[in-house]
């Protein structure tokens, strides 16, 4: 009598250590699951930012091939927002695809001759990754911080004096 009670105290041990390191082997699998789940789902977040900017950065482009052709055939750039908006055909262009974006200032009165470095058009809002995308008068496109925008569009000021 005195084995079998034994015996079951060892069972009740064993079950109970063996449950223990069962629940403790799913605790940890549920932990690792979860934090890659939240991994993923931080890089297709950060993908699709991406995907934004890139989005944006080709409208600015469109828009520089766009003014290259009216320079071409008008010996000048456009004289007003509208004006280059007409010309393009496409008013969803002049608008940025981030959903907090906003529509794409161009900025008239350049010439062929002025810095490559000015800035044709731009977005007001920094909305990717607090940085605004430009369009430069060498049809290159650069993403720029608030304060180096503003700087940009000072120093154009300066040049037009």
């Amino acid at each position: 009598m005195r084995g079998a009670r034994g015996g079951t105290i060892i069972n009740i041990i064993t079950a109970v250590a063996f449950f223990g390191l069962l629940a403790l082997g799913i605790m940890w699998i549920m932990k690792t699951a979860g934090e890659a789940g939240q991994q993923y789902t931080t890089a297709m977040v950060q993908t699709q930012d991406k995907a934004t900017a890139v989005s944006c950065q080709m409208n600015l482009r469109t828009i520089g091939q766009n003014l290259q052709m009216y320079a071409i055939s008008n010996e000048g750039f456009p004289a007003n927002q509208q004006e280059l908006m007409n010309f393009c055909g496409n008013t969803r262009l002049f608008r940025c695809p981030d959903p907090n974006g906003a529509d794409y200032i161009y900025i008239p009165g350049q010439r062929g001759d002025m810095s490559d470095t000015n800035v044709l058009v731009y977005e007001p809002k920094p909305v990717h990754n607090g940085k605004c995308n430009v369009l430069l008068l060498n049809g290159q496109t650069a993403a720029l911080t608030p304060e180096e925008l503003k700087l940009a569009l000072e120093v154009m000021r300066t040049q037009r004096r």
